[in-house]
């Protein structure tokens, strides 16, 4: 049963655990089915993690984890993690009842969820129908990665490796065995941007080497590019530029074979590379290539996926704002660059809308800015991104904060202390400490 009795509770939720006649494992279960009917697709609590928090072993919890429990015990989420005292009085919760569905269309949502985890975790026979539903589900989740934190889509990425790979086990058709690889090369791809986020560079290049492979199982060009173009974005983050220009070199011969838009991106992360190194000449030489590669392309099979597949014409915007931010001497094009990035970001129902893009392009702002002198702007630049809760603080935000914290030391004022102080709590109240 969940809650063993050799002990006193440890909290107040494995108080309330011990007053239910259910295993870790159904309410694991429970927690899924309350998280789909409050909207909360895609997220998941294993009885393991679910065992740690009632054991205090683990604190550290998102927002939308609490809300969940929250909504399963009638008690505040913060109050369920708490120490038990045995001198509490806290209503015993029974089963949860079914939150009220505010529209009919989340009925229809939440059978389409449970129809979707039916039909991936089963052994059917792979045709058309089965092959487009995993497309769909892959092509979903790369929109859902730009816009949504990591710990409500992660549960489904695995979920999809894990159904890509298992049909892959079994006997395939050619065609149909080089679009799982396909299919399987993207999510390795999202995984790797998911390990990269939570500042595991070593873990990312490791999904980023598979997923190369499986391109190449699929001789698809413009794959092959998209996958070089993110071992170059994981080095650049992990602070090796000369190694994220050596594969975004890699990348230059698929590239020339495809007519997609990740070609740009190969141009952007070497950009941002050189600025790294302090060579503006050869920064701006290649954010050129870059905006001419983005206005040239035509979208391809990588393209077609969108989301994080996608390098637009607002993300190579982002791109020139990062890359010319680093160089004091283009202060002036950063400023320019970064607020028209932020500009094209500003409207979330837009299809191209990332959140990482507007918030390091507001940082990027803030770098101009103090490069210029002008501490209220850098100010004014970074109150939406101190504002970003947790699960959006990803390895790529604070990488860049950090870079304002240093600028900031040349002003050495009371608002410039205060300023780094914000930064420095933004740091270690992160995605990484989220998912511990």
């Amino acid at each position: 049963m969940a809650g063993s009795n050799l002990h006193e509770p440890r909290t107040v939720l494995e108080h309330l655990l011990r007053q239910q006649e259910r295993t870790y494992e159904e309410v694991a279960a429970e927690f899924e089915r309350v998280a789909r009917m409050q909207g909360e697709r895609g997220l998941t609590i294993s009885a393991r993690h679910l065992r740690r928090l009632a054991s205090h072993e683990r604190t550290g919890t998102t927002p939308a984890t609490r809300r969940v429990l929250h909504a399963m015990f009638n008690v505040p989420g913060d109050e369920l993690l708490r120490p038990w005292r045995p001198d509490q009085v806290v209503e015993v919760a029974g089963r949860s009842p079914a939150p009220a569905l505010q529209k009919e269309t989340e009925l229809l949502q939440m059978a389409a969820d449970e129809a979707r985890q039916f039909a991936m975790g089963r052994e059917l026979p792979v045709g058309g129908e089965v092959i487009g539903s995993l497309h769909d589900e892959v092509q979903e989740l790369a929109g859902l990665y730009v816009n949504r934190p990591l710990p409500t889509i992660l549960g489904r990425l695995i979920g999809a490796q894990s159904t890509i790979l298992s049909l892959l086990e079994r006997r395939q058709t050619p065609n149909n065995a080089r679009e799982l690889y396909f299919l399987a090369a993207v999510i390795a791809g999202l995984l790797a941007n998911a390990a990269n986020d939570v500042s595991r560079p070593e873990l990312a290049m490791t999904h980023a080497r598979t997923a190369y492979l499986w391109a190449d199982y699929t001789d698809h060009d413009g794959l092959r590019t998209w996958i070089r173009g993110l071992q170059s974005f994981i080095c650049f983050w992990a602070d090796r530029p000369r190694d994220a220009l050596r594969y975004a070199e890699l990348g230059a011969a698929p590239a020339s074979a495809t007519t997609g838009s990740a070609t740009a991106w190969l141009f952007a992360g070497q950009a941002r590379a050189w600025a790294a190194l302090g060579n503006a000449g050869q920064a701006k030489a290649f954010l050129h290539k870059a905006e001419t590669a983005q206005e040239l392309a035509r979208p391809d099979e990588v393209d077609n996926i969108g989301g994080l597949c996608t390098f637009s014409h607002p993300k190579y915007l982002y791109y020139a704002a990062r890359a010319l931010a680093g160089l004091p001497e283009e202060f002036a094009a950063a400023e320019r660059f970064s607020i028209e990035a932020a500009e094209a970001y500003a409207d979330p129902t837009q299809p191209h809308w990332d959140f990482t893009c507007l918030a390091d392009s507001q940082i990027s702002l803030a770098l101009a800015r103090a490069s210029r002198g002008e501490l209220d702007g850098v100010a004014d630049s970074l109150r939406p991104v101190l504002a970003l809760p947790p699960e959006h603080r990803i390895h790529d935000l604070v990488k860049t904060m950090h870079l304002v914290h240093r600028k900031l030391n040349s002003f050495d004022t009371p608002v410039s202390a205060d300023l780094q102080e914000h930064i420095e709590v933004f740091s270690e109240t992160s995605l990484r400490q989220v998912l511990g």
